[in-house]
Formats: C-alpha cells, structure tokens, sequence
C-alpha cells in the first residue's frame, strides 16, 4: 500500500489505547508501519531498479524479524539522550516498545500482500510473489476509514490543522486529479471527506475530541479489519464464480478496482490465451506467447530485470528496427497493449541485431 495508509495504520493503532503503553508507543507505531519501505531508495536508480529490489529483502522474513529490534534499540538511544531533558508519562517501558515496533513493523507487509502488487514474504530464502489481490494499491476508503481513528486525537493545534489539511489536499489531488478513480468514486469521496470535517467541527473543543477519540479508533479501526475481509471474500467468490463460468484455467485472478468495492476486472489463464474479463462483463480474451530467441534475450537485459522479476501476467509485442529489435512488454494485472505505453506495468527493451540474433 501506499505510504499514507502504512502511517495512519500506525497512527490509528497508537489512538486505539496502544500509545499509554509506553512513551514513544506512537512514534513505535508510525516509524515500524513505514520502516520495510527503507528499500524505496532504489528508486533513485530508476523504474526497472524499484521493481528489482522493491518488496524483497526488507519486506522479507529475515528483515521482519530484525528490524523490531533495530526500532526499539534506536528508540532507546534517543531516550537515553532526552531522558535528562523532559519528564514524561507514560514512561518508557523497552519491552513494551519492542512488542508495538513488531505490531507496527507487521502491519507493513501485511497490507502489502492484500494488494496486487506483491511482496516477496520470504526474502532472502526464496524470491516467490505472494498476492492477496484484495484490495487496489490506493484505496481511498482505508484512508477515511483510519483518518477518523486518528483525525479527533491529533487535531487541536495549528500545526496539526495544517498538516490536516495537507494530507486532505494532497490525498484529494489524487483521488480528484488523476484518471485512478471513476466519477461515482470522486463523488462519494468529496462527500466522505466532508462528513469527516463536519464531524470534527461540531465536536468543538479539543477535550471533547479527545474523548471520543478512542472509541472512534477503536471502531475506525474494527470495520477496516471487516472490510478488509469483506473484499477479501468478494474477490474469491469473483474468482470462483468466473472458473465455473469459463471451465479449466489454470490460474485466476481478480484484479481490484480503484475506489469500487467488489468490482473486480479478472484474468483467467490458459496454455494459449489470457481471457480478461472487464468490470462491466465485456471479455477479451489475448494470445499467450511463448518468448522466442528474441524475446529472451530482452527480458535478460540488465534494464530489464526488474521488469522480467516482477511480471505476473506477461504479454509483449516485437517491432523491427534496421538495427534492432525493439521489445515492449505489459502486465494485464495494469495495462491491455492497446492501452499505450509508459506507467505501471510497462517496459521497452532494445535488442541489438547482433550474433546471428533473429526470430
């Protein structure tokens, strides 16, 4: 998921009562739900090299193991530099710190796994991609949803207003600004937004925000784990019902759709074809290749292998130059070839005419 909903996963658990566990419970929280994203410096190298390193080794079992213990050593070492400096309550308890930094740290992969990207859970002992294929990478209702358990508790300042409101513009620009959600889904975002505000208005005073602030993370926090398994279920009984449909795939997969809960645009695999069934029942159905000498030797380029790592559901189209050989390859999980070129899910390799290379 993305990097908002990793924070306000580990902010709404801290406002559930978890942060009067020890002082820095949510700071434990926020840092461990975002520290296996540590490896998007790899995107500094590039698209191919995000995909490559991205969701491996520190989203993998050995990483998760240690770095709970990284986070409450690091946590330590800043209160034994602050201690003498302030006084504060609840104090600080490293057991209880280190139990939250495995709760926060957890938290990370496993809303990684719901989505279909992948993760790789089992780095550095095995590469395999593990898919929930629940929920899209960006759900606008996981955020409204943990908003209004973190929203009442943190508030009450000018600071914290301001930050308030970027997060709304900037999460809106998204939702409103981009092709990522429907009109249906825009709308019902402008009216969920709203509702947040108005709820934070009419409470008035920080004391009385800060009252209800448990119970409404508690409860925020109760229907995003049932709407998690909700989709969870919908998008197996979509799965199901499709292989009945259409008999003997060998694999089916049920791809979220942005902001719409239990849509599902699903792609049935078979030896020779993928069948993409659309959202509104439309199929298409696209041959599926077998890489020649060509093909190969494109998804061995070092630009590549990112690309060739992370596909799930391949398909590509071969263009002749007077020199090379010019690859492009999409993921149905993302992107139909007549849909363009460029985003998610698309990579475009030259293969020079070289050593008797042909097809």
């Amino acid at each position: 998921m993305d990097p908002v909903a990793h924070t306000l996963v580990g902010a709404a658990l801290a406002e559930t009562g978890l942060k009067r566990l020890s002082r820095y419970a949510t700071a434990t929280l926020v840092i461990g739900a975002n520290l296996p994203d540590v490896d998007i410096i790899a995107s500094f190298w590039g698209s191919d090299a995000s995909l490559y390193f991205r969701r491996g080794w520190s989203h993998g079992i050995l990483a998760l193991l240690l770095w709970p213990f990284l986070l409450t050593g690091a946590i330590w070492l800043w209160h034994r530099w602050r201690s003498h400096k302030e006084h504060a309550t609840p104090p600080f308890r490293p057991g209880m710190v280190l139990a939250l930094a495995f709760l926060g740290v957890w938290s990370h992969p496993l809303l990684d796994w719901l989505n279909n990207y992948g993760v790789r859970l089992l780095m550095p002992f095995d590469g395999r991609w593990f898919y929930g294929d629940t929920l899209f990478i960006i759900d606008p209702w996981l955020w409204l949803l943990l908003a209004a358990g973190v929203l009442l508790a943190r508030s009450a300042s000018s600071i914290a207003i301001g930050g308030w409101a970027g997060l709304a513009i900037a999460t809106s620009a998204v939702i409103l600004g981009t092709g990522v959600a429907s009109f249906g889904v825009k709308l019902a975002w402008v009216g969920g937004l709203t509702l947040l505000l108005a709820l934070r208005w009419k409470l008035g005073s920080p004391t009385q925000a800060q009252a209800l602030a448990r119970p409404v993370a508690r409860i925020s926090v109760a229907t995003l784990i049932v709407y998690i398994c909700v989709m969870y279920g919908m998008a197996r009984v979509a799965e199901s019902a499709l292989a009945q449909r259409f008999p003997a795939p060998l694999q089916v997969q049920a791809n979220p759709t942005p902001g719409v809960p239990f849509a599902h645009r699903t792609i049935l695999v078979y030896d020779s074809m993928y069948r993409i069934v659309a959202t509104d029942g439309t199929v298409i159905e696209v041959p599926r290749q077998h890489p020649d000498a060509v093909v190969q030797a494109a998804l061995a380029s070092e630009s590549t292998r990112g690309f060739a790592n992370w596909m799930r559901f391949p398909v590509w189209r071969v263009k002749e130059t007077a020199d090379s050989w010019v690859v492009r390859f999409w993921d149905l999980r993302y992107q139909m070839p007549d849909d363009g070129q460029g985003g998610v899910g698309f990579a475009e390799v030259e293969v020079p005419k070289q050593g008797g290379l042909g097809r």
